[in-house]
């Protein structure tokens, strides 16, 4: 069984395929984005990512919402929030009209004069957890290490809490004011439009999610998030999540009986259900957006890129050199991408040497992947560089009792390099290498 997966994986990941005519190239691609979106369904990760999203989602609703409720309460837009809720929750039937009135029921209990200090920071801290766990999800599918700086996340989180449910809600108060125009009626009526109208009402809500999904896709992941992979996750996703509600709909219609011997817990389930649904479509959406601008990613999945240890020391000195050279020059700053391209490897390669690098506080990566040295680069040597790839983690909880063979040796090799390495410094390194550049070029 092994080596028939092993062959399936070659094939399916064979590099010929990309000459092949579209008519084949076309399944070939698609039976690798399900075979790896399978794969990390049953890894279990965007699972439980998902389910932490749940029960940040059920401290978090009554916040949530009574923020957008105070935003909208302004504009006098609030009593459009019920309709809102009722959209989101329209599979789960009568319980999901039930649930909106005792969630918006709750939402008018909450007064700022019956908040105390502690409790309204409390209150405070739940709403804006939530979207920190959200970013925090996003970040895992993107495989960021690192969340935004602290003046970013008062700016995205306030747009997040205050401006996406003015934004929602407008659409959908332009949307359902267009449904019930008198214009959009009598087309509706007619024999030949009526039939393209009714299609085209029933498509633009999900038009609306998809734009949702599209956005948050694009902004926000800890990451330079192309528009192209980001509309790509947008689109199946938000298929995807219309798709669901139908069969959810379908579900809890045929399951009524069985529902009534939970009786009051009923309303629970179901909802618990239906947010698991539909946040593991957002991180299902989110990983086909990091796939489509991370190709080389499809193969391997959630697993860190394998390589040799010789490998790793060279692409650790090739992103500090290149990081010093754009220093030097006061050049643009190299992004991985343009350096991947250079050197013809992967740029997941990369990205895990320079998150090694960077932990090691030698290389600094901004959001837009640019390199740049983190300290003076006269005072950075290579034997520092070659010691942030070469330690890495290891899970030996205490270290083997060496022979006295194995010992001697692996001191004599470890003096070798550092009598080659400890005196060099990165910028010395670099300078040589640019003059011996310059010179051969001339010379030729």
């Amino acid at each position: 069984m092994t080596k028939v997966t092993q062959r399936l994986h070659d094939w399916l990941w064979d590099s010929s395929h990309a000459s092949k005519p579209l008519w084949i190239r076309g399944p070939i691609v698609l039976l690798r984005y399900a075979l790896g979106l399978s794969r990390d369904l049953v890894g279990g990760q965007l699972s439980l990512h998902a389910m932490g999203l749940v029960y940040s989602t059920l401290l978090a609703t009554v916040p949530l919402i009574a923020f957008s409720f105070s935003v909208l309460r302004g504009l006098n837009l609030h009593l459009e929030l019920a309709p809102l809720l009722n959209e989101f929750l329209a599979p789960l039937g009568d319980q999901g009209r039930a649930l909106t009135e005792n969630v918006l029921g709750m939402v008018n209990n909450v007064r700022g004069t019956v908040l105390g200090g502690l409790s309204l920071a409390a209150f405070l801290y739940t709403a804006i957890s939530m979207v920190q766990k959200v970013e925090a999800s996003f970040n895992f599918v993107w495989h960021v290490g690192k969340p935004r700086s602290l003046s970013r996340r008062i700016v995205d989180y306030a747009a997040v809490l205050l401006v996406a449910p003015l934004v929602m809600t407008l659409a959908f108060t332009t949307l359902a004011s267009l449904r019930n125009s008198a214009v959009l009626q009598a087309v509706s009526d007619s024999a030949v439009f009526g039939p393209v109208t009714v299609g085209i009402s029933k498509l633009l809500p999900v038009l609306l999610v998809v734009a949702l999904f599209t956005a948050l896709y694009k902004w926000l992941p800890n990451a330079r998030v192309d528009w192209r992979a980001a509309l790509v996750g947008g689109a199946t996703a938000g298929s995807l999540w219309a798709l669901c509600g139908i069969f959810f709909a379908e579900f809890v219609a045929s399951s009524s009986r069985t529902l009534v011997i939970y009786a009051s817990f009923a309303i629970a389930i179901l909802t618990l259900i239906w947010l698991y649904v539909n946040w593991l479509v957002l991180l299902l959406g989110a990983r086909i957006a990091f796939y489509f601008q991370n190709r080389a990613y499809l193969s391997i999945g959630e697993d860190d890129p394998t390589m040799p240890n010789a490998t790793r020391e060279r692409l650790a000195l090739e992103l500090m050199r290149a990081a010093a050279v754009a220093f030097k020059r006061s050049s643009a700053p190299i992004t991985l991408r343009t350096l991947s391209e250079q050197i013809g490897v992967a740029g997941i390669y990369l990205q895990s040497v320079a998150n090694e690098l960077e932990a090691a506080g030698l290389l600094l990566t901004s959001t837009e992947s640019h390199l740049k040295p983190a300290r003076d680069i006269h005072e950075m040597t290579l034997a520092d560089v070659l010691a942030a790839v070469r330690a890495g983690e290891s899970d030996l909880v205490v270290m083997p009792s060496w022979s006295g063979a194995t010992s001697t040796l692996s001191a004599t090799i470890d003096a070798q390099i550092l009598a080659c390495t400890g005196n060099v410094t990165v910028a010395d390194w670099v300078s040589e290498s640019v003059a011996r550049e310059v010179s051969s070029r001339q010379s030729s």
